[in-house]
């Protein structure tokens, strides 16, 4: 489980091929860095396993498989591609953001990204799949690449975001230029009411 509060960044320095998926490394920089063999973190928000680690852990290893590549934007990454990331939440912790499971529902494109209020902020607007437009509500909570970030607006399939310059800088979404493809994890929430009505 997540929270949508992005640590850091990270760069993809490896990507291989495998026979059913790919292997990628990751070089970043964790605070308190407790990393080891077998952790969950969030790439992008999608929860991917820590499958090998260099020394000082300044670079580790996930493998994600076919179906991690057809619902996430893995197979658009490229070596120097920055990512997101956030590990796992501790028992404990204060819990900012929202509840982020890491299960990435599939993707969405941005078709226009502007300056708002002399500056102040940046508005977003990104393109989702229709059948995931009905779990998206005003003012909801949507991870965007593993952002925890609060609908303004959606409209038909057009779902607007307003962020702040710390989100901007402090993620990947300062590469979030016209036709960028982004992952998404709608509310888990709207999912269950789904499901408790149908039943």
């Amino acid at each position: 489980m997540f929270t949508g509060l992005i640590e850091t960044t990270g760069i993809i320095t490896e990507k291989k091929v495998t026979r059913e998926g790919m292997n990628f490394e990751v070089e970043a920089t964790l605070e308190n860095n407790d990393l080891k063999l077998g952790d969950s973190i969030s790439i992008n928000g999608a929860c991917q396993t820590v499958t090998g680690l260099n020394d000082d852990k300044s670079r580790f290893q996930y493998y994600s498989s076919y179906i991690t590549l057809e619902l996430t934007n893995f197979k658009n990454l490229e070596i120097g591609s920055r990512v997101n990331l956030e590990r796992s939440v501790s028992y404990g912790a204060r819990m900012g953001g929202h509840l982020v499971q890491g299960h990435v529902d599939g993707v969405g494109v941005v078709t226009k990204r502007y300056a708002k209020d002399g500056g102040v902020v940046e508005v977003f607007e990104i393109e989702v799949p229709k059948e995931l437009c009905k779990y998206i509500v005003e003012r909801g909570s949507i991870a965007i690449d593993g952002i925890s970030l609060t609908v303004v607006s959606i409209r038909d399939q057009i779902l607007e975001l307003v962020l702040i310059p710390e989100t901007i800088n402090k993620t990947n979404a300062s590469k979030w230029d016209s036709s960028k493809i982004v992952n998404i994890e709608t509310d888990i929430i709207a999912r269950y009411v789904e499901k408790m009505f149908r039943a």
